[in-house]
């Protein structure tokens, strides 16, 4: 399922492109996606705790992203594709919280970290399979062909959920997941998921709601997804526009997954031997340079093509180590600020902030890249970043001081 998606999510904007869009038709679509990913969160989230379906919600999905991908295969608009984006968006996330409930309730408790480690693993395989898939088809083949090979991955997932996955007469209700850490992980990997939808998102309304340290907290992840949706969104048009050909764009992300997978094994290893404040903070140093990297492709060897290629690759695999220790280091620390009985509101408000900064993020990346140019939108990529730096840091210093008054 994670295969399927990811790739059809990656081919429309490199159809698009194809078709005469810009970086702002991506943007647009990429904010569409977002967008319907966060109401569809709510959405299944729904039907589950009514309907209590496992298999029925994946084949629904897998069902619908199928027919989508091999829609994509016959349409050549734009306004289509967009709305095809939308589409994969809203299915693609309904098979997260099922795996979640899966996991909880085919394995013992003692085991639940194991595996929720292990299915994240598998997941980001998925990634890789679909990345690798796209690499190697577009060497011969064009890209509106790939979408039939996602529909027939999509299938695939189908049919193991008809085969291997029933809907049990008793099931767990989903609000009880919020209290084992292992989810929390899950859910900082796919942040829309809402537990408890925010209705209001201003910055007046989040200071009544949670405290100062809670807000800095909030404010700093809010800035750090803000910061890689301005960079991702505008990454695939800038390296089209710099000659790299369709294949080349799947093996940067292929590059990018596969990081993340030899990575994944050492990441918990790391974090616990460097502590979880400092290892919150180093963080921030791959994050950045890649960020900074991404920056020298735009701004010193844009038009190079074998350049530009060659030095995206090594800013994606830097982005994503900074990623996945950050998120590792402030899901426990999310863990730690939220009181008694409030899970839901807190993961709430938290996939609020971050599913706004991703919205806002692809938009800005549109505009800016398209009026500015890529340079400036990866250069407010690192100056989000860095803000988010400066944020979290006071969190880690008020955490540690409320720990020393409190021993």
């Amino acid at each position: 399922m994670n295969a399927s998606s990811a790739g059809i999510a990656t081919i429309i904007p490199v159809y698009l492109l194809a078709l005469g869009g810009q970086v702002r038709e991506v943007a647009i679509a990429v904010f569409l996606s977002n967008l319907a990913m966060t109401l569809g969160a709510i959405f299944w989230g729904k039907l589950i705790d009514v309907m209590h379906w496992r298999s029925t919600i994946i084949v629904i999905c897998s069902g619908a992203i199928a027919a989508a991908a091999a829609s994509v295969y016959f349409v050549s608009s734009i306004p289509a594709l967009l709305i095809l984006s939308g589409v994969v968006g809203f299915f693609s996330v309904g098979p997260v919280p099922v795996t979640n409930l899966l996991v909880m309730e085919k394995s013992r408790k003692e085991d639940w970290f194991k595996t929720f480690n292990w299915t994240s693993l598998i997941g980001s395989v998925g990634l890789v399979i679909a990345m690798l898939a796209g690499y190697i088809w577009l060497m011969e083949f064009d890209g509106r062909s790939y979408a039939i090979v996602c529909a027939a991955i999509a299938i695939s997932s189908l049919v193991l959920a008809m085969v291997f996955i029933k809907d049990p007469p008793a099931t767990l209700d989903r609000r009880a997941m919020v209290k084992w850490p292992a989810l929390f992980y899950r859910l900082r990997h796919m942040p829309v998921m809402f537990l408890r939808p925010a209705s209001d998102l201003s910055v007046a309304s989040l200071r009544k709601c949670v405290s100062r340290k809670e807000f800095l907290f909030f404010a700093g992840t809010g800035l750090f997804f803000l910061s890689g949706s301005l960079m991702y969104t505008a990454y695939t048009p800038f390296l089209k526009d710099n000659g790299v050909t369709d294949s080349e764009v799947f093996l940067a992300y292929t590059v990018l997954h596969v990081s993340k997978v030899l990575f994944l094994p050492f990441n918990h290893r790391i974090v616990a031997r460097g502590g979880e404040e400092v290892m919150g903070r180093m963080a921030y140093i791959p994050r950045v340079a890649g960020i900074v990297l991404a920056v020298a492709a735009a701004s010193l060897v844009a038009g190079n093509h074998a350049s530009v290629l060659m030095i995206s690759l090594f800013a994606f695999v830097a982005a994503e180590i900074g990623f996945t220790i950050w998120s590792t280091t402030t899901t426990a620390s999310l863990l730690r600020i939220i009181p008694g009985g409030h899970e839901g509101s807190i993961l709430g408000i938290n996939s609020a902030i971050v599913g706004a900064g991703l919205l806002i993020g692809s938009i800005a990346a549109g505009e800016v890249s398209g009026s500015y140019g890529y340079g400036v939108t990866f250069s407010l990529a690192i100056a989000f970043a860095i803000a988010s730096f400066v944020l979290v840091s006071r969190f880690f210093r008020k955490t540690k001081l409320i720990v020393k008054v409190a021993a």
